[in-house]
């Protein structure tokens, strides 16, 4: 069927039955473009969409540079009867779901995201190219400027960076934010996509003064203002850079986290630190997980699927990222305070048994000499027998070898003595590392390869591992299990990605910190001087407490508990989604073995919620809907680190531009890599960072003639004449 001549023309008789319902979760998926024999998209078929109390308003076609019909964004309005007016925007799209059945649903675009405009951006390809925020505007802008093409992206300001702007590729572009704070932030973010899509240049535009808050192309002008200054700052925009363009950098924008992520036992206690601490909250809750998981141990398993023999120890590893005075070291103090409690107790019990002990042994001083006269005795009188085992239950007493200090913590350790404090505490153990660099540094060191070995068995939680060395013999650690916890900071952690990225150390070991969160800097810090919420800290405490002594499985008998069924089937359809995303080929090497070991990840964490809400029979739907909330938030922080490895690119190319006085003019990749510059002391990263400054147009190839009769010319680079040296 082809498309209406009006696409919101009421539905006919016909056609009402089969309107559609509001969108489930259903696992739909758009159909791009739309096929012509799609049903007509009316306006009844758009208002079946509209939330309760709210009506259908407007509505904004998409279409690919063919002009193919791709999907619409729709605006519904609610009146203030009584309520305060409202708006809310969604995505509608034609999806094909289970069975092969097809229709128009409330469901967003597949990412990378289709630009509002690429049939306009199409037609006109020597046109410059305007970029707004929001459908809207981009309708008015187009009015305004006739001359250019304007296009927005969908989803509004947060959603940017998950929109395609490769067809801004060899276009000159400027970008009008809105007059707040999101509208920079978005102009932001479309500027350095435009960069890095291949655009000629992304300039956004310096807004005139006098505009008023949240003003945008699509509003009146404020009264007295002339129309020749928003001319002017688009034009002045339109004119390019002035020099090269800045080196912008492409950390993917993270979730924040959110109170409803922790059970109300813990949650509570966590927000009041970030609050007291003026720190990212993600800090003391990541923290929080792996300390809980350190004191279940592996007394405690979960069997994600209902028949098979698949079980996973809850056992987390996680890395807080942030810059140096971050808070990154209070928080996670505050956070394992219960922890430290928990190992206290059980060494003051151990010494209280040693006293005991030595009591007792004082005891068996004065039994032996008892024993003795009673041994010689019973030989006296010929009973030789007696007075032989009289000796020998004596001699059994003594044979007890003092118990070891038990163990929750270990900080500093090598893989040899790990294995026996393993041994020695075979529920399992916390590794906590105020600093994580130095341990993962010493994981990429060559003569280290055998405790990384170690490490990447211990990270499942259930495994053993065998040792043989010199002195120490053959060393068995029959349950591998060990928590692990620390801060690092951004610097030091990108070189690590980016050597997993490239190749030079990708065998998992950066992809199993799957608690790893690089939240953003606290935006506006304020003086916090109250004392500690005490019903939160003693919920926080009872809660460690309670896992720690009452759980009924033990390391040889562990209890193994498994999902409702509502639980399961929610499990089961974010696993396939996981899967098919992760084996799609679309994601690179790393994210894909981050994605894949995120089951086990998710599956440990409605473990933990349900035993800390007092579940001890099977695994809720409360605890699995809260975990897979962690997927999404600690995907989106996933997506930082791993990008991370470009910014070491980009690190070194702003240190190549810093110290530029120190190189020849021109230079070559050769001369960078003599300097051993930090980040730049590999062949590569010396070509990635100079690729990279070619593309900002700070510097361009040029040919250095041979050096000798017959040699070939080397490629070398010129600065920007801007720059100078």
């Amino acid at each position: 069927m082809t498309e209406h001549a009006d696409p919101f023309a009421p539905l006919g008789a016909d056609e009402l039955e089969a309107a559609p319902d509001l969108p489930d979760n259903d696992p739909w998926r758009p159909i791009l473009p739309v096929p012509e024999d799609a049903p007509k998209l009316t306006t009844a078929t758009l208002s079946a969409f509209a939330p309760p109390g709210y009506a259908f308003t407007a509505g904004w076609r998409y279409r690919d540079g063919e002009g193919r019909f791709l999907g619409c964004i729709v605006r519904y309005d609610r009146p203030a009867n009584g309520v305060p007016a409202d708006k809310q925007v969604r995505p509608v799209t034609f999806c094909e779901g289970p069975d092969g059945k097809r229709g128009w649903r409330c469901k967003g675009f597949p990412e990378p995201r289709p630009l509002y405009g690429l049939d306009r951006l199409a037609a006109r390809p020597e046109a410059p190219v305007l970029v707004v925020e929001g459908e809207k505007v981009a309708d008015a802008a187009g009015k305004l400027f006739p001359d250019h093409v304007v296009i927005t992206s969908p989803g509004g300001s947060k959603a940017a960076r998950k929109a395609d702007w490769r067809p801004l590729a060899g276009r000159r572009v400027a970008i009008w934010p809105d007059c707040d704070a999101p509208g920079a932030a978005y102009a932001a973010d479309v500027a350095a996509l435009a960069h890095a899509a291949g655009a000629v240049f992304a300039e956004v535009v310096t807004l005139p003064d006098g505009l008023p808050q949240k003003w945008d192309l699509a509003d009146d002008l404020p009264a007295g203002m002339a129309w020749s200054l928003i001319e002017d700052a688009l034009a002045a925009a339109m004119a390019g850079p002035a020099g090269p363009a800045p080196i912008l950098s492409s950390l993917p924008a993270v979730l924040p986290f959110i109170p409803e992520l922790l059970p109300a036992a813990i949650g509570g206690y966590v927000t009041d630190v970030a609050d007291r601490q003026q720190a990212p909250p993600d800090f003391a809750a990541v923290t929080a997980l792996c300390g809980l998981a350190a004191v279940v141990g592996n007394r405690v398993r979960i069997a994600p699927k209902q028949n098979d023999d698949w079980t996973v120890v809850p056992n987390l590893w996680g890395a807080i990222i942030g810059r140096p005075s971050a808070m990154k070291t209070p928080a996670m103090q505050s956070a394992l305070s219960p922890v430290y409690a928990i190992q206290d107790r059980m060494r003051e019990a151990w010494e209280a048994e040693l006293r005991a002990d030595a009591v007792a042994d004082t005891l068996s001083v004065f039994d032996a000499k008892d024993a003795k006269k009673r041994a010689e005795k019973a030989l006296k009188d010929g009973d030789r027998d007696g007075a032989r085992a009289i000796l020998e239950a004596q001699a059994g007493d003594d044979e007890e070898e003092e118990k070891p200090c038990p163990r929750l913590i270990v900080n500093d350790a090598t893989v040899e003595k790990l294995g026996e404090l393993l041994n020695q505490n075979p529920r399992g153990l916390l590794l906590i590392r105020d600093e994580l660099t130095g341990f993962l540094a010493r994981m990429e060191r060559e003569e280290f390869q055998g405790e990384r070995a170690f490490y990447l068995e211990a990270f499942n939680g259930d495994g053993r591992f065998i040792y043989d060395r010199i002195g120490r013999g053959t060393v068995r650690i029959e349950n591998c299990t060990l928590s692990l916890i620390g801060g690092v900071q951004p610097s030091r952690i990108a070189p690590i990605v980016r050597g997993a990225m490239t190749g030079a150390s990708n065998d998992g070991l950066i992809q199993r910190l799957q608690l790893a969160v690089w939240p953003d800097d606290i935006g506006q810090w304020k003086w916090t001087d109250r004392h500690p919420d005490r019903d939160a800290r003693e919920r926080y405490q009872a809660a460690f407490d309670a896992l720690a002594g009452s759980l009924p499985g033990t390391t040889e008998h562990p209890l193994i508990m498994r999902f409702s069924a509502a639980a399961q089937d929610l499990f089961r359809q974010w696993m396939e989604e996981i899967q098919s995303e992760a084996r799609s080929g679309v994601l690179s090497s790393t994210m894909e073995s981050h994605l894949l070991k995120m089951p086990a990840t998710v599956a440990s964490l409605a473990l933990l919620f349900e035993l800390i809400e007092g579940g001890r029979f099977e695994v809720g739907e409360d605890a699995i809907r809260r975990a897979l909330g962690w997927a999404d938030y600690l995907r989106s922080h996933a997506s930082r680190l791993y990008a991370s490895g470009n910014s070491v690119v980009e690190d070194g190319a702003r240190l190549i531009v810093e110290r530029r006085a120190q190189l020849p003019s021109p230079f070559t990749a050769r001369d960078v890599h003599q300097k051993a510059w930090a980040g730049l002391s590999d062949r590569d990263a010396v070509s990635a960072a100079i690729d990279m400054l070619v593309g900002t147009n700070h510097c361009a190839e040029v040919e250095k003639p041979a050096a000798s009769k017959g040699g070939r010319p080397t490629i070398a680079y010129a600065w920007h004449p801007s720059l100078g040296r």
